[in-house]
């Protein structure tokens, strides 16, 4: 008899991601709770969601441009990391090249 059950806790974060961005929750909500779950510990550290308290997250990148000219030219004037929690959506923001964010930049992103 083949067991069907992925074994998740041997994927990298890479593969899991890519798991829990193409799985169909509603169909498989145990299986997305447990990649959510597995995510969380394999990634560590104390984040914690402030809307719904989920330890998974996703960090990301954001470049905004302040006018039509700066984004023709294709100039960055704002970076930012994003965080952004695995079961609600809820997403941080924090500017990349302020010396106030980056120990907490680093910390997500490392």
């Amino acid at each position: 008899m083949f067991d069907n059950e992925p074994n998740y806790s041997s994927y990298s974060l890479d593969e899991l991601f890519d798991a829990y961005s193409s799985i169909d929750k509603y169909s498989f909500p145990e299986r997305f709770n447990l990649i959510k779950k597995i995510i969380a510990e394999k990634q560590g550290g104390d984040y914690q969601c402030p809307k719904c308290k989920c330890k998974g997250y996703e960090a990301g990148q954001l470049y905004a441009a302040a006018d039509r000219l700066e984004s023709i030219l294709d100039y960055e004037t704002g970076k930012y990391v994003t965080i952004s929690c695995l079961d609600c959506g809820f997403t941080e923001l924090y500017k990349r090249n302020s010396s106030v964010s980056a120990p907490l930049v680093d910390f997500f992103i490392t």
